[in-house]
């Protein structure tokens, strides 16, 4: 997403222990815009190259 308004967490990539941070400074999307009506904020994206940390919520296959 390329939405410019300025806030210093956008456009980065952190690690699990990094977003935790990022979490208690600005909380999460979902707490404070449920509804979108402050931007495009409404979950935080992530991305697992790997399996082991899933393997707790997903079925064996």
């Amino acid at each position: 997403m390329r939405y410019q308004d300025g806030k210093p967490y956008r456009n980065q990539v952190y690690t699990i222990d990094e977003i935790y941070n990022v979490i208690n400074e600005f909380g999460l999307p979902q707490d404070w815009n449920p509804e979108g009506q402050n931007g495009p904020e409404r979950y935080i994206e992530v991305q697992i190259w790997d399996d082991e940390p899933l393997r707790k919520w997903t079925m064996p296959i």
